[in-house]
């Protein structure tokens, strides 16, 4: 049995009590439960921190589709919805990052924001002003750690694989995609 297969069963019950709800009075969830049903396909063959997090995502699009119904549709589904809640919160905190990735991951981008600040601070003083702190070099040599064990729990980074090929690249922009990347995967 893969980790997916309660959720299929809950997803199960939720299309068949949903079959009936007007579609015209509530077309975002159809869609919604197709994205789940895509993201749970998806984790089939194993799940990880990423296919979890895609999971918890389409959910929450789902729940929010569920609360735009009227109230006896809502509530004819809410059994289910609670059912679903419940085993995707159990599959996330399965799969979740450990602590020490994610203090890892909070202390790299503390250091990016630091460079950025002093970029932008620095746009501003004629002459450039004062070294920039964290250069390129060492970020990268923090980032590959990190976008090894990212990779591990099937995340993908294209702006930290980018600092790690090309730390001379690394301009404003890129470190803000960095950043930003990372804020994605910590939810």
């Amino acid at each position: 049995m893969t980790d997916v297969v309660m959720l299929e069963a809950a997803l199960f019950q939720l299309r068949a009590a949903a079959s009936d709800i007007d579609r015209e009075i509530a077309p975002q969830l159809g869609l919604s439960i197709n994205i789940l049903v895509n993201a749970i396909a998806a984790g089939r063959a194993g799940v990880n921190a990423s296919v979890a997090s895609d999971i918890e995502f389409a959910f929450n699009d789902l729940s929010a589709a569920v609360d735009e119904l009227p109230q006896s549709d809502a509530d004819r589904l809410a059994p289910i919805i609670a059912t679903l809640h419940r085993d995707i919160d159990a599959l996330t905190a399965a799969t979740a990052l450990d602590p020490a990735v994610l203090t890892q991951i909070r202390a790299f981008q503390s250091k990016l924001r630091e460079r950025m600040k002093a970029i932008e601070r620095q746009t501003f003083v004629e002459g450039g002003g004062e070294e920039l702190p964290h250069p390129p070099e060492g970020l990268r040599e923090e980032a590959i750690p990190i976008a090894r064990q990212l990779a591990a729990a099937g995340f993908e980074t294209p702006s930290l694989n980018a600092l790690i090929s090309d730390p001379a690249s690394t301009r404003l922009y890129s470190l803000r995609d960095i950043a930003g990347e990372l804020d994605a995967i910590l939810g």
